[in-house]
């Protein structure tokens, strides 16, 4: 429920980072007797959208769950088929930012930055080398930060960084555990905490999401799956956002 106290027009406060849980793209394939693929390609289209309409109202840091480590244990078509949605859609995105470079536009495009958390070393081989080529091409751009969570779940990342943690406590590498040491060994640990966090399909749970950087993010759930999240519902989002008074536990 929005805050009583209302920020002035002049005032609306856009938040700085939106991380997204895009859920629910099998269930909306079923809906519309499609092939499932059909339902995560539909997603995967979406996410294009939503980065336009952050990039629209200012927000300069999105992150996006793609896979996470529980959905291998879906059926291995549609693990497979899901991977080389990914590898298609990446093979689409380095095309047209050779293109745009080659003929030299790349100054009228935002810059974006993009990076890839989760296991990917688990990954097929051939989505490595995209995910790595192109983070290695976005390296240098700072005007836009996108981050995709794939093979990716919270309470792995935590066990992982404690093992990482007693490891080096007991190496001598660390003298002291504190909230800085367990960043670094986080897969996540440089992405910023989300001021919001947008979760469609009518789920009300995080699932594990950034488990450490989303203890006081803004929470918002909507009852559509995420191909049918339109442009006004995300500014409906963005509207109730800026009048909720967030204290951070003060």
């Amino acid at each position: 429920m929005a805050s009583e106290n209302k920020s002035s027009p002049s005032e609306v406060r856009v938040p700085n980072h939106v991380a997204f849980i895009p859920d629910g793209n099998r269930r909306w394939a079923k809906q519309n007797s499609l092939d499932v693929l059909k339902g995560h390609e539909a997603g995967i289209e979406l996410i294009g959208e939503v980065l336009k309409w952050c990039k629209e109202k200012g927000i300069h840091n999105a992150t996006f769950w793609g896979f996470s480590t529980e959905n291998r244990g879906r059926t291995e078509d549609e693990v497979r088929g899901l991977m080389r949605l990914f590898e298609t859609k990446l093979i689409d995105i380095l095309q047209r930012a050779n293109k745009e470079k080659s003929a030299g536009n790349e100054s009228k495009y935002p810059k974006v930055r993009v990076k890839f958390y989760g296991m990917i070393d688990g990954l097929p081989k051939q989505l490595q080398d995209y995910i790595h080529r192109a983070e290695q091409q976005s390296a240098e751009n700072e005007e836009y930060n996108v981050n995709f969570l794939l093979n990716y779940g919270g309470k792995l990342e935590l066990v992982d960084c404690m093992r990482k943690i007693a490891e080096d406590y007991k190496s001598g590498k660390i003298s002291e555990v504190n909230e800085e040491e367990i960043m670094k060994r986080l897969w996540t640990g440089e992405i910023s905490p989300p001021d919001l966090i947008i979760r469609t399909s009518g789920e009300y749970r995080l699932s594990g999401l950034l488990p450490i950087q989303s203890a006081y993010s803004e929470l918002f759930f909507v009852d559509k799956y995420w191909p049918d999240f339109t442009k006004e519902d995300f500014e409906a989002i963005l509207s109730d956002y800026a009048n909720r008074q967030r204290r951070f536990g003060k």
